[in-house]
């Protein structure tokens, strides 16, 4: 009996040493396992600790780049808007340079125009020879001007004569129609100057009345006005009317008297 609880007690001992040296090694392991992942970890949060140093660095380094770029890119643009401005003001230079090469060609050519105008002139006497031309211009202009001017009252003069004329024309027509067509005829037989009548070889029975209006011409010239003052049978006294004489006549005896109006048929 005591044999079986001394191999009891043996066997408890063996498995409690047993399980301790287990549960030791196992602690043993364990530990091993902690401090390793302890290792672990401590390499980890090193590693995380680079690696986010890292990427902060490389942020930052990005961060730069971008900045470089956009201050790269604002340059090559700032650069090509320069480089279009450059080629616009050069564009610019050379249309002057043109316009400055054909302007001294065309002063060239204005100074040998003078030249051959104006044999021997020198240059400083220019000016002065181009503000007398600039004078005489307009001193040639006003007398234009003027003659411009005379010219149109001369066609007004003259267009007013031409229509006085035809007025005149149809006048002397009209009286020479008158003459043509009068069909009473009379001489006259005393002229009294100082009181301005007439004594007319004709009367009444040549159809003379108080009321007849009278032309006195002489070879087929009309000279005047007479107005019927009195009416005998052969004879008549009339009156030259004021102011119907032509300048410088004078009316004599043997003027012919016809009626101013002609006789209706």
């Amino acid at each position: 009996m005591k044999s079986i609880f001394y191999v009891l007690s043996v066997l408890a001992i063996g498995a409690a040493a047993f399980f301790g040296w287990t549960a030791k090694a196992n602690f043993e392991n364990q530990l091993e396992d902690r401090n390793a992942l302890k290792s672990q970890n401590v390499n980890l949060s090193k590693n995380i600790t680079e690696k986010t140093s890292d990427k902060e660095v490389a942020t930052e380094a990005r961060k730069v780049a971008l900045d470089e770029e956009a201050t790269t890119k604002a340059s090559l643009e700032s650069a090509v808007a320069n480089e279009r401005e450059l080629n616009s003001t050069l564009d610019d230079i050379n249309n002057d340079l043109e316009e400055a090469v054909a302007e001294e060609a065309l002063i060239d050519e204005a100074i040998k125009e003078v030249e051959v105008l104006f044999p021997g002139i020198e240059l400083d006497q220019v000016q002065s020879k181009y503000n007398e031309m600039v004078d005489q211009e307009k001193k040639l202009t006003a007398e234009l001007e003027d003659l411009e001017l005379f010219k149109v009252k001369l066609g007004e003069d003259i267009a007013k004569n031409k229509a006085d004329i035809v007025r005149v024309k149809q006048k002397v027509a009209d009286s020479l129609e008158r003459v043509r067509n009068n069909t009473f005829q009379a001489t006259v037989t005393a002229v009294d100057s100082d009181w301005d009548f007439v004594v007319i070889g004709a009367g009444e029975k040549s159809g003379l009345t108080a009321e007849s209006k009278l032309l006195v011409q002489r070879e087929g010239r009309l000279l005047g006005k007479l107005s019927v003052y009195k009416v005998e049978a052969n004879r008549a006294i009339a009156d030259i009317e004021p102011g119907s004489l032509s300048p410088g006549v004078v009316l004599r005896r043997g003027d012919q008297v016809i009626l101013e109006k002609v006789r209706s048929n």
